[in-house]
């Protein structure tokens, strides 16, 4: 069975020991760290000490389940796989961050060669080809898009044979997927059968997101967030997270919260929560 976890992405406006605190309040046990760039969150970062991290986490009982970092250099990539390797994390997340073939000749390589070395895997999220910004938020750059990336299952396809190394493989975030029209459920099971799904998000869109004009705006937070009246079935796509044997961590996630206050970014998880436990009961 897969592990339920949380992302502290939400809480990026807040810090790092009072979102540790919210999320053990919610009944979690693993949270995914973020050393990515702003306005992502950033709660931890090479140079902290990672001592001091794994004692805060253990204070609320809570365990790292992966370090994402996103909008780096290869330089900052890999020495926060040397970080999550100091603290135990045996994942890290990130998307393709050049064209395609860039990516897979120079850009990723050194990064796997790194992870085998110190036992990190590399999950590739599939993920849109719109250029990150610091206001991906609103949308927007649909015009700059890459012509190739990891955003389709038939690119995720190439991805893993052209660096087929167990080492490396791909993080699901449904959305982006749900944008390509693709199917989540058959993503999911290509990349099980490979042994190549190393982390997922339990992650929503907003409904009235607009094709080839809004980019990276999934909607405000509270419409990513998995709901009984969201677009996605979640009991649908844990359901086949389970057939599949899945046994990593499946993150509850959303971007969409910047200026939120505290009550109301967990007032808004408790309430996913809540709908992904119902998922969890029914199958």
């Amino acid at each position: 069975m897969f592990r339920y976890t949380a992302e502290i992405l939400p809480y990026h406006d807040h810090p790092l020991e009072t979102a540790v605190a919210e999320l053990a309040g919610l009944g979690f046990t693993e949270v995914n760290l973020w050393s990515s760039a702003s306005p992502l969150a950033h709660h931890v970062n090479p140079g902290d000490d990672p001592g001091k991290i794994l004692a805060l986490l253990d204070r609320y009982g809570m365990k790292p389940c992966g370090l994402t970092m996103y909008g780096k250099t290869q330089d900052e990539m890999l020495e926060r796989v040397q970080f999550a390797s100091d603290l135990g994390i045996d994942t890290v997340i990130f998307d393709c961050e050049a064209n395609y073939p860039d990516f897979v000749s120079s850009f990723l390589p050194p990064l796997v060669e790194a992870g085998a070395r110190l036992g990190v895997r590399i999950a590739v999220e599939n993920h849109l080809t719109v250029p990150f910004s610091a206001d991906f938020e609103s949308g927007g750059n649909e015009e700059s898009r890459w012509d190739e990336g990891v955003d389709t299952l038939a690119q995720i396809k190439r991805l893993i044979r052209d660096i087929d190394h167990p080492n490396l493989g791909v993080c699901v975030a449904p959305p982006h997927l749900w944008v390509m029209q693709e199917t989540i459920s058959e993503v999911v099971t290509f990349l099980a059968e490979r042994k190549r799904l190393f982390y997922y998000y339990i992650w929503d869109i907003d409904r009235s997101y607009r094709h080839g004009v809004d980019g990276l705006n999934f909607g405000p937070g509270e419409q990513q967030l998995p709901r009984p009246d969201g677009t996605l079935d979640h009991a649908v796509l844990l359901g086949t997270l389970q057939r599949v044997g899945y046994e990593g961590a499946a993150s509850l996630k959303c971007h969409g919260t910047s200026g939120w206050p505290l009550e109301k970014v967990t007032s808004q998880l408790r309430a996913a929560d809540s709908y992904v436990k119902d998922c969890l009961s029914r199958i």
